[in-house]
């Protein structure tokens, strides 16, 4: 008899018990350590990247190793990283029987990636600027990423919508991105204060261009005023163009950007 999704579930918030008892670990908050015992979500988030046998996945934040395990059951390989060295033990001794799982201890920000194919983590919330931006120098087929939610849905915003910024353009400059869920901050043990969203990133066939990167950075540090002034400052050249920096599009932000290269 087949194991319902609801009984994992209930298996893997016992097992968070169990493993703090036997490794003697408990949660940092200060370190996001916030632990995914929803078996659904955890297998479409799997479901979403689309594991092979030939893939080589990436995990920030393994945790407790609850998604590890599944990925290393379906991928070819599996690189962990793990920030907390207080984990190692219980990493090594929970998922050492798969010999297809390396784990690497240390800041995901810092450490260089090795060559991957997908990502697949739900990563502490207070990095998700910093990873994703680094994502953008590597090459792979597929992310899916838990974010806070409120990170999740900026990426999704379009011109005009008042949380529509840097981040958004950024994101649908080089990614097709697509929010697939809301989870809620119930699905995690211990429960953070805010709700989770699960976001998949593919990335576009565009060469990084340093130069857009920053004049982004800059414009949007006056998106609230008309482009001509927006423009001056942050360029310190001069057009005449009286639409607001907020309502122009991606496309609008990237003509934009040429225009202002040629001058």
């Amino acid at each position: 008899m087949s194991l319902k999704v609801t009984d994992i579930t209930e298996d893997l918030k016992r097992k968070i018990t169990e493993l703090s008892l036997k490794y003697g670990f408990r949660s940092s908050p200060i370190l996001d350590q916030y632990f995914l015992t929803d078996s659904g979500v955890i297998q479409r988030e799997i479901r979403y990247a689309d594991i092979t046998e030939e893939d080589t996945v990436l995990e920030i934040g393994p945790g407790l190793g609850f998604i590890t395990e599944m990925l290393a059951q379906r991928a070819k390989k599996v690189i962990a990283i793990e920030k907390d060295k207080r984990l190692e033990p219980v990493l090594k001794g929970e998922l050492g029987k798969y010999s297809n799982i390396e784990l690497i201890f240390g800041d995901a920000i810092d450490v260089k990636f090795p060559k991957f194919d997908k990502i697949v983590s739900n990563i502490p919330y207070s990095i998700s600027a910093p990873l994703t931006f680094k994502l953008l120098d590597c090459d792979f087929k597929t992310a899916v990423l838990m974010y806070q939610r409120e990170f999740g849905e900026k990426m999704m915003y379009e011109a005009g919508d008042p949380k529509y910024g840097r981040l958004s353009v950024m994101i649908q400059y080089y990614f097709d991105a697509k929010l697939k869920e809301i989870v809620s901050k119930a699905a995690f043990s211990p429960q953070p204060q805010v709700d989770g969203a699960v976001v998949v990133l593919k990335k576009r066939d565009i060469p990084r261009d340093p130069q857009f990167d920053v004049f982004v950075r800059e414009i949007f540090r006056y998106k609230n005023k008309n482009v001509k002034n927006a423009v001056e400052l942050a360029t310190g050249k001069a057009i005449a163009d009286d639409r607001k920096v907020d309502y122009l599009s991606v496309k609008e932000v990237i003509e934009l950007y040429k225009k202002i290269k040629e001058l």
